[in-house]
């Protein structure tokens, strides 16, 4: 299987107008390739940047024509892929774009701060290497949500409620799954909601999420009680990463595991139209031990729990949701997606949009190179591209023959984005791999240049 860059994801999308065709190709590789956060900068030239904002504005241009190009793309490396399974994990980030007071049809993405919510929804492998972009929606408050009655809030219908968004995120994910491969959604806290769990079951899909809900059981009992009280089945050892915001370095914690079966209860104020009762396995995982603070996650999930390997399972699919939080972070810090502006709402969307799949392609090259090391760097680089990068960082004129490692190549374009790598750190990490590529693409545009003056 090979990943295809950006440009040639989108290059399935069709206009009826070549010319935008074209245009459309030839910005998202100017886009893939430079770290400026202006439109013009990214482009190259005033004309080039001119002819992008024509695109937004052309009555034939629509970001679902983007999105449904992306999600064909991963819905094809799922295919030539070979899994069985794929996890999709979900999750919604604000685009906080306060500064951008002109811009027309733009409300709040939080209670004081304009800007966008974007719901986005990544494919897998189930040992966490990104697949691709699925599904992605948008949504901007017309009013400051501290405006809304909490009461009010509560009993207005799903289809009214930002969270209904998660539901769209999992029929659209669903939507063009190969039969013979079984989707696994992951979701945090937020998608703790009951008219979600009614939603995933009906459709069939597997899922694990965090749950927050102390819900009311069959037995008259509260869910969160039940499954504390239920006696652990077995320990386990899981290493725990390092936290930079606590500042508290990597370490194994050992956990005690309880699981059992149980039956939620319809609460009075939902509304829609749904089964009253919802039968979901809960999952305790717990450090013990003399720790400060120790380790609590509840799940739940409708996978089969036999032992507590399947309840591991089930934790260790979760873990990988943490990797949608990573694309959050490449999005915002490495495509610098808050610094564009547009005039309207409607035209950042589509540049939201092309940026994601520049994010998904990014976050996909870390953990491959992490989860196969030994394969060869032409999976994700064209062999012009690889040849320049080995040249950039080795300053030798002749490259190899053969494509050398990806593992190899994540080092190259660490050490080309600057990043001083030191026996104590891991593995090279997004910030570092974004920027080598950035500098490569960047790199490689110019020597395309002036090869076509000669």
């Amino acid at each position: 299987m090979k990943y295809r860059k950006p440009s040639e994801d989108l290059s399935q999308v069709r206009f009826g107008d070549k010319r935008l065709d074209k245009r459309l190709e030839k910005t998202v590789e100017s886009m893939t390739g430079s770290s400026q956060t202006s439109i013009l900068g990214r482009c190259g030239c005033r004309s080039d940047a001119k002819a992008f904002y024509a695109l937004l504005s052309n009555e034939k241009f629509s970001h679902k024509q983007i999105i449904e190009a992306a999600g064909n793309a991963t819905i094809e490396r799922i295919k030539s892929s070979g899994i069985t399974s794929v996890l999709l994990p979900q999750d919604t980030t604000d685009i906080n774009l306060n500064g951008h007071k002109k811009t027309e049809g733009l409300g709040y993405s939080s209670n004081h701060t304009k800007g966008i919510q974007v719901h986005s929804c990544l494919a897998l492998t189930p040992e966490g290497v990104s697949l691709g972009l699925l599904s992605q929606q948008y949504g901007t408050r017309k009013e400051s949500k501290s405006g809304l009655a909490a009461e009010k809030k509560k009993r207005r219908p799903i289809e009214e409620k930002e969270s209904y968004r998660w539901l769209e995120g999992v029929r659209e994910s669903l939507r063009q799954m190969p039969d013979d491969v079984m989707p696994i959604i992951i979701c945090d806290r937020e998608g703790d909601f009951y008219e979600l769990y009614a939603e995933m079951l009906s459709l069939g899909a597997m899922f694990v999420v965090r749950i927050v809900q102390n819900r009311t059981t069959d037995e008259g009992e509260r869910s969160i009680h039940q499954i504390r009280r239920t006696k652990a089945c077995g320990e386990v050892e899981i290493s725990v990463p390092r936290d930079t915001r606590k500042n508290t370095p990597p370490r194994t914690a050992k956990m005690e595991v309880a699981y059992r079966e149980v039956t939620i209860v319809k609460h009075r104020r939902i509304s829609t139209k749904v089964p009253e009762q919802l039968t979901l396995n809960l999952i305790r995982i717990t450090e013990i031990g003399d720790t400060k603070e120790p380790i609590e996650w509840i799940l739940a999930t409708n996978m089969s729990l036999a032992s507590v390997d399947d309840a591991m399972n089930s934790v260790d699919y979760y873990v990988h949701r943490w990797k949608i939080e990573r694309f959050h972070y490449i999005l915002k810090s490495g495509c610098q997606v808050e610094k564009i502006g547009q005039r309207t709402y409607d035209r950042i969307l589509p540049v939201i949009l092309i940026y994601s799949v520049i994010a998904a392609f990014i976050l996909a090259m870390t953990y491959f190179a992490r989860a196969t090391p030994n394969a060869p760097c032409d999976t994700f680089l064209q062999d012009d591209e690889w040849k320049l990068l080995y040249r950039l960082v080795t300053r030798k004129a002749n490259p190899p023959s053969e494509p050398y490692s990806i593992k190899t190549a994540v080092a190259y374009l660490g050490e080309l984005g600057s990043f001083r790598h030191s026996l104590s750190d891991g593995d090279y990490g997004v910030k570092a791999i974004w920027k080598g590529l950035f500098k490569l693409f960047d790199a490689f545009d110019i020597v395309n240049r002036l090869m076509g003056q000669v």
